[in-house]
C-alpha cells in the first residue's frame, strides 16, 4: 500500500473513532482524555532529555583504532549527490580530496542539474583522473537523492571493484583531513552488526543571523545530547544522511535506499534496526554544513524532514519498538519517531491547560490542569538546560559554540520556533496525506 493511502486509512479510521466517541462519550470526558494524553507526551519529553543528558557522561563502546597506511587501507568510495550545486560542489570535493587517507575514490553524482554543476564536476574529474569519477544520472533514474544514490550504487556493483565502505556526503559539506581515517578506524574496530558510523554536523554560517544561530543550537542539542546520549546508552547512533561511513555489503543486503522516501536517512536507520543492525555515532568527525538563513526556508526544509519522519513512524513504528533491546531503548526510539509531533503536543498542552487554569475550567475527574501546565513549563526548562549543556559541552571540546547571551535569551524566542514547528509538522502531515512524496532541494545562500 502506498504511504499516502496507508496514512489516509489510519487518519480516516481515527476520525471515525473520534466521531463515535463524541456521540457516546460526554465532551468533558473527551477533554480529559486529550489532556491526559498530552500530559503523557510532554512528560516523556522531560524524561527523554533528562535521561540522555546523563547518558552523555558515559564512554563510547570503542575509540577509533589506528588504520594501516597505504596498501592495507580499507577501500572507501565517497558519494556526493548534487543537484544545482555549482556554488558549493568544488569546495566540498576538495575537502574530501584533502584527506590524509589514500585508498578512496570520489563519485560526484550529477542529478539532472540545470546550472553549471556538471561542468565543475567534469573539470575536477580531468584534474584528478582515476580519483574522481562523474556520474551523470539520467532523468528517469534521478530527481531525488535516494534515486541518484541507488543509480550510483548499481554502477559500482557492476563496473567497479566493490569497496569496503561508502562515505556519503551532501554537496554543501566540508570535512577535515582526518575524517575518513577516523571513521574507518571506528568501523574497523566495530562489531559486524554495526552498519555504519554517523559523524557530527555543525553549521559553518552559524553566526550569520538569528535563524542560523537557532539552527546551530538545534544541531548542538540534537547531536551532543539526543544522538550521543542514545549512542552511549543503547549503541543507537542514528543516521543523518551525510557525514556517514557505511559498510557497502550491509547496505546492499538492506536493498540500498528506499526511493519513495523523502528522508531516506531515517528510513534506512529504521530498516537497519529492524534487521538487527546498528548505526554508531562519533562526535569527533565534523561536517560543516550551510544552514538555511531565512524562516521561510527553515519551515520549508523542516516540512520535508517532518513528512519523512512521520512516514517512517507510520511504516515502522511497531517493528522498530520490537527490535529494541529493552524497555528503555524502546521508550527513547518511541520519542525519536514522535519527535516532530512533540512541539505540537507541547503547544496544545500549554494552550488548553493554561485556558482551563485561567478560566476556572470544567469539573474533571483525573486531569489536573495546574499540574499539567506546571509539567509543561518544567519540560521547557529541562530542554533549555539541555540546550545550554550541549553548548557548554561543545565549547569545552572544541571551543566552538553560540554566544551565551543567545542561549540565555532562549525563552524570548522559543515560542516563535514552537509555532514554526507546529506549522511545518502540520504541513508535513498534509503533504503525506496528499501523497506528495517528491524530494525538495534546499536553497543555497553562498
Amino acid at each position: 500500500m502506498r504511504p499516502s493511502l496507508k496514512f489516509q486509512s489510519v487518519l480516516y479510521l481515527y476520525i471515525l473513532l473520534l466521531a463515535g466517541f463524541s456521540v457516546l462519550v460526554p465532551v468533558p470526558y473527551i477533554l480529559e482524555a486529550v489532556l491526559l494524553f498530552l500530559f503523557l507526551m510532554v512528560s516523556s519529553g522531560l524524561v527523554f532529555y533528562t535521561l540522555l543528558i546523563l547518558a552523555t557522561q558515559r564512554d563510547y563502546p570503542t575509540e577509533p583504532k589506528p588504520v594501516p597506511t597505504g596498501f592495507f587501507e580499507p577501500t572507501v568510495y565517497v558519494l556526493i549527490p548534487a543537484h544545482n550545486e555549482e556554488t558549493v560542489i568544488e569546495k566540498t570535493a576538495r575537502s574530501v580530496l584533502n584527506q590524509n587517507y589514500s585508498n578512496f575514490k570520489v563519485f560526484l553524482i550529477n542529478d539532472n542539474s540545470t546550472d553549471g554543476t556538471l561542468e565543475v564536476m567534469r573539470r575536477m574529474e580531468s584534474s584528478w583522473s582515476g580519483k574522481v569519477f562523474v556520474i551523470n544520472v539520467p532523468p528517469h533514474r534521478g530527481r531525488s537523492k535516494p534515486r541518484a544514490l541507488n543509480y550510483t550504487l548499481e554502477l559500482i556493483e557492476t563496473a567497479f571493484k566493490w569497496p569496503d565502505y561508502i562515505f556519503i556526503l551532501d554537496a554543501d559539506y566540508l570535512i577535515g583531513p582526518n575524517a575518513l581515517r577516523t571513521l574507518v578506524g571506528i568501523m574497523e574496530g566495530a562489531p559486524n552488526y554495526v552498519i555504519g558510523v554517523q559523524g557530527n554536523v555543525r553549521p559553518r554560517n552559524w553566526d550569520k543571523n538569528f535563524i542560523t544561530r537557532f539552527i546551530t543550537l538545534e544541531r548542538l542539542v540534537g547531536f551532543n545530547v539526543a544522538i550521543e546520549g542514545d549512542m552511549k546508552l543503547n549503541e543507537n547512533g542514528k543516521y543523518g544522511g551525510t557525514v556517514a561511513l557505511l559498510r557497502f555489503s550491509h547496505l546492499l543486503r538492506l536493498g540500498k535506499f528506499r526511493e519513495d522516501s523523502v528522508t531516506e536517512d531515517t528510513d534506512l536507520w529504521a530498516r537497519a534496526l529492524i534487521e538487527g543492525y546498528r548505526f554508531w555515532y562519533y562526535h569527533g568527525v565534523v561536517g560543516w554544513e550551510e544552514a538555511v538563513e531565512t524562516l521561510r526556508d527553515y519551515v520549508r526544509q523542516r516540512s520535508r524532514w517532518a513528512q519523512g519522519h512521520l512516514q517512517v513512524m507510520l511504516d515502522y513504528y511497531w517493528p522498530v519498538l520490537r527490535s529494541c533491546s529493552g524497555l528503555m531503548e524502546a521508550f527513547i526510539e518511541h520519542f525519536y519517531m514522535m519527535s516532530y509531533l512533540v512541539p505540537v503536543f507541547w503547544f496544545l498542552s500549554v494552550v488548553l491547560n493554561g485556558y482551563l487554569v485561567l478560566s476556572g475550567g470544567v469539573p474533571l475527574a483525573l486531569a489536573r490542569p495546574q499540574l499539567f501546565l506546571s509539567v509543561s513549563i518544567l519540560a521547557f526548562l529541562v530542554f533549555w538546560v539541555s540546550v545550554a549543556y550541549s553548548n557548554w559541552l561543545e565549547k569545552r571540546r572544541t571551543g566552538f559554540g553560540v554566544q551565551w547571551w543567545f542561549v540565555g535569551a532562549y525563552p524570548a524566542y522559543f515560542l516563535l520556533f514552537v509555532l514554526a514547528g507546529v506549522v511545518y509538522t502540520m504541513r508535513g502531515l498534509l503533504r503525506l496525506l496528499a501523497g506528495r512524496l517528491h524530494w525538495e532541494k534546499t536553497r543555497r545562500f553562498t
